[in-house]
């Protein structure tokens, strides 16, 4: 495997910047390049490949920061009108990373399970997501106390179950404008509703995915923690651009 990233490191740095190679190996050194077994590629994922050694794919960086970047000036632009942004990504590995980011930046989140019609059927998960919020309103206000012991544990109990379901869109008040997920595969019923609905996505998604339902697809490794932290910061930085020339940071 080693000699397939020397071979890429070189192929794709000889026309580059210093910055450009940097780029780069930080990706390698991240493992952002690192797909799935060969036998598992989704045929139309195959252009994303730069080779596969010991049966493992190595995605082409080239394609997959010039994608990226692309990504994240549709982002900027979306970010830049204030319209909502949705991120999911379910699997234990990603939870707290698409939380944090998330929060960084306003956006809505889902890291628990996707609910079937979260976005096909958004005014029923709404009124859910209002009961919700009143449930936690009346236990802070003091006024489940009317109720028996027993009930309020039951209630108590709820809030818990609801806060895992609707922690991350308690503040999505209308449909987002763009999903950004993390492995498309992961979320088909997620990826089904949006495209119903002409949503755009962004999705990190391996060499198993298919990228066709996809707006903005980045080939890159979406299990792997410290490949998605560098996706996630890329993504960030590029974010952080927006804000420091809104008129509100201009003003301070």
């Amino acid at each position: 495997m080693e000699t397939e990233l020397k071979e890429q490191l070189n192929n794709v740095t000889q026309s580059l910047t210093a910055e450009e190679t940097a780029t780069i190996k930080e990706m390698i050194a991240t493992g952002v390049l690192f797909g799935r077994k060969q036998s598992k590629t989704n045929p139309k994922m195959a252009k994303y490949i730069f080779s596969y050694s010991k049966g493992i794919a190595i995605f082409d960086l080239l394609q997959t920061i010039n994608l990226l970047d692309q990504a994240i000036v549709f982002l900027k632009d979306v970010v830049s009108k204030k319209l909502p942004v949705l991120v999911v990504g379910t699997q234990p590995a990603v939870k707290d990373l698409v939380e944090n980011f998330a929060k960084q930046h306003g956006f809505a989140f889902v890291n628990e399970r996707w609910l079937g019609g979260t976005l096909t059927n958004f005014k029923t998960i709404s009124k859910r997501v209002d009961y919700f919020k009143q449930l936690k309103a009346d236990k802070e206000t003091g006024q489940l106390e009317k109720y028996t012991k027993k009930e309020r544990l039951l209630m108590d109990r709820e809030i818990t179950r609801m806060t895992r379901m609707f922690a991350g869109i308690e503040n999505l008040t209308q449909l987002p404008f763009v999903l950004l997920l993390i492995d498309a595969e992961a979320h088909e019923t997620a990826v089904r509703e949006a495209k119903l609905l002409k949503i755009p996505m962004i999705a990190v998604m391996n060499n198993d995915n298919n990228p066709e339902p996809i707006t903005y697809p980045v080939p890159a490794n979406d299990n792997l923690r410290s490949s998605l932290i560098w996706i996630l910061d890329r993504i960030s930085k590029g974010l952080e651009l927006v804000k420091s020339q809104s008129p509100t940071s201009n003003e301070q």
